[in-house]
C-alpha cells in the first residue's frame, strides 16, 4: 500500500468542522482512477499528517467522495497485525498509509469494545464510543485494485470511524447521554 508521498505543491486542504453540511452527506462512489484522484488522495494524506490525525475522510475536506486515508502507525502496540487479502499476521506498519477508495464494511464481530475517540472535524473534544471489536473492509486502492482487510484494535476502530464519515455519520452520533451533554456545551462554546 505504501506509495511515494510526493505531495502536490498547490494549496493545502482545509478541515471542515462539525456543523458543515458536507459532513452529513452520503458520499459518491469513485469510478475514475487517474492522476487527479492520486493527487487528491496525497493531499488528503498531507492534510491528515499536518493536523496530527490518524484518519481522514474526503467529506472532512469538503469533498463528498468515497475516499479515506489512514495511518495508525503512531498508535500501534507491539504485535498488532491484520489479515490483508488472505495473508494473515500482516505487520500493519508495512501497509500504512492505507488509501481506501469506495470502502465498505462487509463483516463485523458481535464482540464490542468501548474506547475514546476524537475527530479532526470536532477539534478538542473526545468521548467514549462502542464499536465492533473486529471488522472486515473491502476497498480499492488508487490503482483500482480490490483489497480486503480484517483488523481489530485501533485499525478496526479507525476504519469504522472513517467509513462512518462516508455515510454522513459522525462519532458524536454514537456517544452516550453524559457525553452528549458535554457535546452540547462544547457546541455552544464553539458556535460562530
Amino acid at each position: 500500500m505504501n506509495v511515494e508521498q510526493n505531495f502536490p505543491a498547490d494549496k493545502p486542504l482545509n478541515i471542515c468542522v462539525i456543523g458543515n453540511h458536507v459532513l452529513r452527506e452520503k458520499t459518491k462512489s469513485i469510478t475514475v482512477f487517474d492522476d487527479e484522484l492520486s493527487d487528491f488522495v496525497k493531499k488528503m494524506l498531507r492534510c491528515m499528517y499536518d493536523n496530527n490525525g490518524i484518519g481522514l475522510a474526503a467529506p472532512q475536506v469538503g469533498q463528498s467522495k468515497k475516499i479515506c486515508v489512514i495511518d495508525v502507525s503512531p498508535c500501534l502496540s507491539d504485535g498488532d497485525s491484520c489479515t490483508m487479502d488472505g495473508s494473515q499476521n500482516v505487520d500493519i506498519r508495512k501497509i500504512m498509509p492505507l488509501f481506501m477508495i469506495n470502502p465498505a464494511i462487509t463483516e463485523e464481530s458481535a464482540e464490542t469494545s468501548d474506547e475514546m475517540e476524537g475527530c479532526l472535524s470536532v477539534p478538542d473534544f473526545s468521548a467514549s464510543v462502542r464499536r465492533p471489536s473486529t471488522v472486515t473492509v473491502q476497498f480499492m486502492d488508487i490503482h483500482a485494485q480490490k483489497h480486503s482487510i480484517t483488523a481489530n484494535a485501533i485499525l478496526a476502530r479507525c476504519m469504522q470511524h472513517e467509513i462512518d464519515h462516508l455515510n454522513g455519520r459522525l462519532y458524536t452520533d454514537l456517544i452516550g447521554k453524559t457525553d452528549k451533554l458535554r457535546l452540547a456545551k462544547y457546541l455552544s462554546e464553539h458556535a460562530d
